[in-house]
């Protein structure tokens, strides 16, 4: 849940910047949340076998 906290955080600064004219620094904050969002998708879908607590 942390991540989608931070990444839709990292969404709203890029929109800020979008609208007042920073287009570096809103694609910069756009795509540090696009790989936030990749990581968390792939820890996801990925389960590693120490993760399951069967040892």
């Amino acid at each position: 849940m942390k991540h989608h906290i931070f990444t839709v955080t990292l969404l709203l600064i890029a929109l800020t910047c979008y609208l007042a004219g920073y287009s570096g620094a809103g694609n910069l904050a756009f795509v540090i949340g696009a790989i936030f969002e990749t990581w968390f998708w792939i820890r996801l879908i990925i389960k590693h076998p120490s993760a399951d607590g069967n040892s």
